[in-house]
Parts: structure tokens; sequence; C-alpha cells
């Protein structure tokens, strides 16, 4: 197996530079979607999505440094971040072909490299996070570790909107961590929690956006936007409520089928390895329901983004970086207590991991079919001979 680890090592590191250097090209263009999305801040009045380009705002503001320079700096640190997280990661997985296939599916960290349009979203504050509370969890103690989720789901919901709909998976990890400590989880937490969430959700609705507030963070921003701000992009559609973006919504049974079949494929080895598991702990009888069945009702808590957004691609990414990071702490924390195995002949195993991996993937946003890595190479190639 130590071929495999240096070959995940390898992909990760892969993973890594590629991102940062396709993050750099939409930095140097000021991109509409990528870049930004990091620009949207509270110089015009409180809107959603403002709370972390105003905190990077305020660093370029009090330190006199480029935003520009600010926001490239900061978005390659989360992804540096990351990639040691993943590296982290390969500890726990490397040795059972099951867990390298849970690793390497198609939805999680290899997707943004099969659809580099993603790159740069917000969708890494997200897997940043879950980073943090897997790996540094015991660095804080109970009344930390509650300071530390209400600041992350706080940082979360008031960057992207969209994260609110992701907050049950963290509350979920939260009660794995408070009982592998032995810690009894209060009612008063969880309900604290959801009152967090209630007024997250009042605060977005009540302040979504208009093209005032965009003209005005287009001013504040001038000289690290394009001349065209707001007119375009992220910062156009800040402008626009929910109601304007479910109107622009176009569902075809094309889409559904794309998108439904993907999600049992990007789901299918997890979902094997926690069908065939139970979890050691008590806590709300825990033991005694199957893990498939808790994670199933954790994505049945997103499903309200699929309609108020088309990026239903990156949806899914999101629900799967949720899903193998609590997945993840379950195995760090030995808190399975069944072992699944898929029994491969090495041949089989890395044929099996090339076409389901690397062979594929599935568009972002109204996808009609399913895209193929290898087509544009393959037609080259054709062309050629």
């Amino acid at each position: 197996m130590i071929k495999i680890k240096n070959f995940l090592f390898g992909l990760v590191v892969f993973t890594f530079i590629f991102q940062a250097i396709k993050f750099y090209s939409f930095y140097l263009e000021y991109s509409d979607w990528q870049y930004a999305d990091w620009i949207i801040n509270y110089q015009g009045g409180f809107i959603r999505r403002g709370f972390i380009g105003e905190i990077l705002f305020n660093i370029h503001n009090f330190s006199t440094i480029r935003l520009d320079y600010v926001i490239l700096g900061f978005v390659i640190l989360l992804y540096i971040f990351v990639a040691y997280i993943l590296i982290k990661s390969i500890k726990y997985i490397h040795q059972s072909y099951i867990d390298i296939l849970i690793f390497l599916s198609p939805g999680f960290f290899i997707y943004p490299i099969m659809n580099s349009e993603i790159i740069g979203r917000k969708d890494i504050l997200l897997v940043a996070i879950f980073g943090i509370l897997v790996f540094f969890e015991k660095k804080f103690k109970d009344t930390g570790l509650v300071f530390l989720l209400i600041f992350s789901i706080t940082l979360l919901v008031l960057s992207h909107s969209g994260f609110l709909f992701y907050v049950p998976y963290l509350i979920f990890l939260y009660i794995l961590i408070k009982s592998n400590r032995a810690k009894q989880i209060k009612f008063l937490e969880i309900s604290g929690f959801f009152l967090l969430l209630l007024t997250l959700l009042l605060l977005i609705y009540f302040n979504q956006g208009s093209m005032e507030h965009v003209e005005k963070i287009c001013l504040s921003t001038k000289m690290f936007v394009k001349e065209n701000c707001g007119n375009t992009g992220q910062l156009f559609w800040i402008g626009n409520d929910a109601q304007n973006h479910i109107a622009v919504q176009v569902i075809k049974l094309k889409h559904l089928f794309v998108y439904l079949l993907s999600l049992v494929l990007v789901y299918i080895f997890l979902g094997i390895k926690l069908f065939n598991s139970r979890f050691k702990i008590k806590c709300f009888k825990l033991n005694k329901i199957n893990p498939l069945i808790i994670f199933c009702i954790l994505f049945i808590f997103s499903i309200p983004i699929y309609y108020l957004g088309t990026d239903w691609g990156r949806y899914i990414f999101n629900s799967y970086v949720c899903s193998f990071f609590i997945f993840l702490y379950c195995l760090k924390e030995n808190l399975l207590n069944r072992s699944y195995k898929l029994n491969f002949k090495k041949g089989t195993f890395i044929v099996l991991l090339f076409f389901y991996s690397f062979f594929w993937t599935f568009p972002f946003y109204h996808a009609e079919n399913f895209k193929f890595t290898f087509k544009k190479p393959l037609l080259q190639l054709q062309k050629r001979f």
C-alpha cells in the first residue's frame, strides 16, 4: 500500500498546484464569479454573502495592502490548508480499497479539477472548517468547541447563504465529538444552535440585496474590479432576491437524470461502507440506527438549495465534502464497529479506480450529459492520425 499512499500524496499536491494556478488566472482577470465573490462586503450596508468580504476589506484598509493581493493570498492559504488536511486524511484511508474509492469519489476533491470553473468559490471555506473540526477539535475544550462551532456557522452562512443548508452536518459532527468525549449533549446546546440558524435565516431573508448595495460595493472596490462591475457575475446576482434566482431555474428531465445518477455514483462506496457499519456511540441511540439513514437525513436538509439555485454539481460536491469529513472523523476516532472491505485483485482495483474516479464527471450546472474526461484528447489524437 506504500505505492498507493505515495500516489494519493502526489495527487493531492497536483490538485493544490492546479487549483492555485487556476485561481491565479481568475485573479488576473478579476473574474466575475470566482474572484468577485470575495469582493462582496458591507460597505453598502448589511447584505448576504458579505461577511468574509468585509473581513478582507478591513484587512486591506488597516494594512494598506491591495485588496486583490489580500484576496489572492487568503484563497491560496485556504488551498494550502486544505491540501494539508487531505494529506493528513491519507493516513486513515490508504490501507483499504473501499476507503480509497471513498476518498477518490468523483464528487470530492478531484471534482474541481474536472470542473475548473468552481475553483476559487467559497466552497473552499466549507472544506477548511470541516478540516479544522476533524483534526483540531482536541485543541478546544468544551466551551471553546461551542464558540468555534458558533463562529464557523456564522462565518459560513453570512459568507454564502447556501451554506445554511449544510449546517446540520456540522451539528451532527459536533454531536459525535461531544459523544466521543463522553460528554452529555445538553438540550440547551442543540436548541441554541437552531436558534442561531433561525436568526441567520432571518438576517439573510431581510437583507437579500439590491442594486443600490451593488453600486456601493463596486464604488468601495473600484480599483480592484472590472469596469462593468455589478453588471454581470456574482455581484450582479447579489442585487437580486431569491425570487429572481428561482425564476431563472430551468429544470429538465435530463438534468434530473444526470444529477440523480451522479449523486448515486458519488456516494455509492461511502453508502456501502455506511450500510455495513454501526456507530459505537449510544447518544441519541445512534448505535441502533444504520449510519446510512443518518447521512440520508442530513442530505435531505440540503435539498432546498437545489430549488433556489442552479449549480447542482457544486451542491452535490458540498454535501459529499460534509459526509466525507464526518466519515473520516469516525475512522480517526474508531466510532464505527464494523470494518467492511472490498476484495479485489490489484489490477482489477486499478482499472475500477481509473474508470470510477478519473474517466468521467458531471457539469456543475444545467447538465444534460456526463462529461468524459479524455474525450477531447482522444478526439485530437483521432484528428492527427
